[in-house]
């Protein structure tokens, strides 16, 4: 469940990703490459202990696995249009089951149980011209819509086109339409998407949106999406970092989505508004971040998942976390960040963050108990205190490699959840 804001959009080196093509896909007229020549492949070995556990009604969730992800992108052709192949091969090892607990999102449903192995292999096709590149297959878009999340051992695919231009200058071009999906607990492309909380089927998903930087300090963005038989979603992004003194920074960063139904409405009537205005200051190695977000409406700020349970990262909201999102209806919260960079050792290089976040005014009279927003019905605020710790070896044999743990504690009205994350990526180029 989580979010980014549209400026730092970072995305991983992942065979069918999104942002990456304009990184490493999209070049100059003036600067062939060739189809072999621009090839790439690489593996990520990622190790991860996942321990969730609640103090009410949900189950505990314990588990340990070793993940590769192996993906392979090709260059393109000569000429006017080139054209390209990429590939990607996913496999999860499942090391522990955490004395038989489940729902971890590491490892593939079997039955009543959970797979001890499994594997997946992903492919698509693309075509380049100018600045602009159109893929067809199993992709991994990221942006305030539609985000495909890398959370757990295997990232999350979907199936569909995408079109990512810079061929306006200063200004990024994003359209995509996904037809199917595949989750962190299945090997099978054919899943399809679900509202994240009502639970519903949401039929194909189309989106477009752009983004604007016209200085290096700030930029703006806009998205729409249609999630066929859901909602109509409309985002708008506006951030700039003003540079106070030496190392001193001031940055502010909004966010705002519009959320209706439409086609079927399976998830009901909807109309909600939900923002969020973030400040952070920044001291050299420390930075300090206050953020408020509101939610209007009768309802929650509902986003997409795959069918098979897992949330996609389309909330960019400040307050949205590591467990909850604040996204309830009616629902103010403010958040507390705190930051530290201990910079590099030569060998390490460490950063911390701190983070509290306090919601309240949840407007549960509104809330069907026995409806698809049934969470809400009896709760009234939610508090939650993240910690992130992440450390990477900067030189010698084992460059590049991180740990990182996270944690969450999340108090909810009726509920109260801890997790606890711990994880190892190791990677390394093959070509």
């Amino acid at each position: 469940m989580k979010k980014r804001s549209l400026l730092g959009l970072f995305v991983f080196s992942v065979s069918a990703s999104s942002l990456p093509v304009q990184a490493e896909d999209v070049q100059a007229k003036d600067e062939p490459e060739g189809f072999i020549e621009g090839s790439t492949a690489k593996i990520l070995a990622r190790n991860m202990y996942f321990n969730r556990n609640s103090l009410s009604h949900y189950p505990d969730a314990i588990g340990w696995g070793q993940g590769f992800l192996m993906d392979y992108q090709s260059g393109f052709t000569q000429g006017v249009i080139g054209f390209g192949i990429d590939a990607s091969a996913y496999t999860a090892y499942k090391l522990d089951g955490g004395r038989g607990t489940q729902g971890t999102g590491m490892f593939p449903v079997e039955g009543d149980g959970e797979r001890s192995e499994s594997s997946t292999l992903n492919g698509s096709v693309k075509a380049k011209w100018s600045n602009t590149v159109l893929k067809f297959g199993d992709l991994r878009p990221y942006n305030p819509v539609f985000a495909t999340p890398d959370l757990r051992l295997m990232p999350m695919t979907t199936r569909g086109f995408q079109l990512l231009s810079d061929d306006i200058e200063t200004v990024s071009l994003d359209i995509g339409h996904f037809y199917s999906s595949r989750g962190y607990t299945t090997t099978n492309h054919d899943e399809g998407f679900k509202a994240g909380y009502a639970g519903v089927d949401a039929g194909d998903v189309d989106y477009a949106g752009l983004t604007w930087q016209p200085i290096e300090e700030g930029s703006l963005g806009f998205y729409a999406s249609r999630a066929q038989d859901l909602w109509r979603q409309y985002y708008v992004n506006a951030n700039y970092t003003f540079a106070l003194a030496a190392e001193q920074t001031l940055g502010l960063d909004f966010n705002l989505y519009r959320s209706l139904d439409t086609g079927q409405a399976n998830a009901g009537t909807i109309n909600v508004t939900a923002w969020s205005l973030a400040t952070t200051y920044g001291n050299g190695p420390h930075s300090y971040t206050l953020s408020y977000q509101k939610v209007h409406g009768s309802q929650p700020f509902d986003y997409l998942m795959s069918s098979d349970g897992t949330y996609m990262d389309s909330i960019y909201l400040a307050n949205s976390s590591q467990y909850g999102d604040f996204n309830g209806p009616g629902e103010q919260s403010i958040g507390l960040g705190y930051a530290y960079d201990f910079g590099s050792t030569g060998y390490l290089h460490t950063t911390l963050s701190l983070r509290y976040v306090y919601g309240f005014d949840i407007d549960n009279e509104k809330v069907d108990p026995e409806g698809l927003y049934a969470y809400f019905a009896h709760a009234d605020k939610q508090i939650e205190r993240d910690i992130d710790l992440k450390t990477v070896v900067e030189s010698g044999a084992l460059k590049n490699l991180s740990v990182r743990v996270r944690y969450a504690d999340q108090s909810f009205t009726g509920d109260s959840v801890k997790q606890l994350r711990i994880i190892t990526e190791y990677p390394f180029d093959l070509f």
